[in-house]
């Protein structure tokens, strides 16, 4: 009985200072679990962005290459000179009519632009200030039927004919009917987030109420587009050198030159403002135009510093060749 209440006598409870040490050892594990976990989370949060980014990037210049490539491509006539708009006319969004030879189909199949402004008949979504536009002009990659309201083109050996009322213009055979397609690239100081800029486009579309000049977001983020144009001046289809879209060679019609080529560059920054994580952005980036200072998050206006952001810079040559002195 002694021995039976001296064992019960060495059973005791956890001290103070025992149960002191396990709440503190308990909380550096908490409290180091907690760390992990944070951490891993900014890590996702930072890799999710980088890869949209990326994302929103290949986005951008896979819209943008295609429509490239196919410039002055009219069907069976690769010569804009011999395609003629007359009577056909184009309105943007709202009803205001332009002439087609103002815009739409002005020097109709070449690649075109305008050097960091906005100076379009089409009032654009708030347009970005130094960036260059970018137009487009070319007839669809499909053959298609005539269509009412549709602007579309009628094109043979000789030349082509557009035209807006379904009823083909008397043509030579053979001959072919497809879409005309006008595209005008600029970037907008707003998208669905009125914070962020966007690659945008005029866009010619079936023709009805709203016009048949319609303002679309391509993709959001980018901040700033420049364009270059690759100039061949021997006949070679070559580049000799690469100039802005306010160059003399670059012009339309220029004498003794064609443009075979076009560079852009852009700048697009991520959709998730990172300040919470106390990202900035330290670098500073260097436009594709001499006309430009660099551009320097945190001290340029428009550019803030806790965005991440890619420079991206492609080359796009022109699959049709228009001859030495065409448009």
């Amino acid at each position: 009985m002694t021995g039976m209440m001296r064992g019960q006598s060495r059973q005791r409870g956890m001290t103070l200072v025992e149960l002191m040490v396990a709440m503190l050892i308990g909380t550096v594990l908490i409290g180091g679990a907690i760390s992990v976990y944070i951490q891993s989370r900014a890590n996702f949060r930072t890799a999710d962005s980088v890869a949209r980014l990326q994302e929103n990037v290949r986005f951008a210049l896979d819209a943008l290459e295609p429509d490239i490539r196919l410039a002055r491509f009219w069907g069976l006539n690769n010569q804009p000179a011999f395609i003629n708009p007359t009577g056909v006319v184009i309105s943007c969004t709202g009803g205001t009519n332009l002439q087609a030879t103002t815009f739409a189909t002005q020097f109709i199949g070449a690649v075109e632009s305008r050097d960091d402004l906005y100076d379009l008949d089409c009032a654009g979504l708030n347009p970005r200030g130094n960036s260059d536009v970018l137009i487009v002009r070319h007839a669809s990659a499909r053959i298609t039927a005539p269509s009412v309201g549709q602007v579309q083109v009628e094109s043979n050996l000789n030349g082509g004919q557009l035209f807006d009322d379904a009823i083909p213009p008397a043509a030579d055979l053979p001959a072919e009917i497809r879409d005309v397609v006008v595209n005008a690239y600029y970037i907008g100081d707003s998208s669905f987030d009125p914070a962020l800029p966007a690659l945008r486009r005029l866009s010619l579309v079936d023709g009805g109420a709203q016009g048949r000049l319609q303002d679309q977001e391509v993709i959001p983020g980018v901040e700033n587009l420049q364009v270059q144009f690759g100039i061949d001046t021997n006949g070679n289809r070559d580049v000799d050198r690469y100039v802005d879209g306010d160059n003399p060679l670059a012009a339309p019609g220029a004498a003794g030159a064609e443009i075979v080529a076009v560079r852009l560059w852009m700048l697009v920054r991520s959709e998730t403002d990172e300040a919470g994580l106390a990202f900035v952005d330290d670098r500073v980036y260097t436009p594709a135009d001499a006309n430009l200072p660099p551009i320097d998050p945190g001290t340029t206006a428009g550019f803030p510093e806790t965005f991440r952001r890619l420079a991206v810079s492609k080359t796009v040559f022109l699959r049709n060749s228009g001859g030495i002195g065409g448009p």
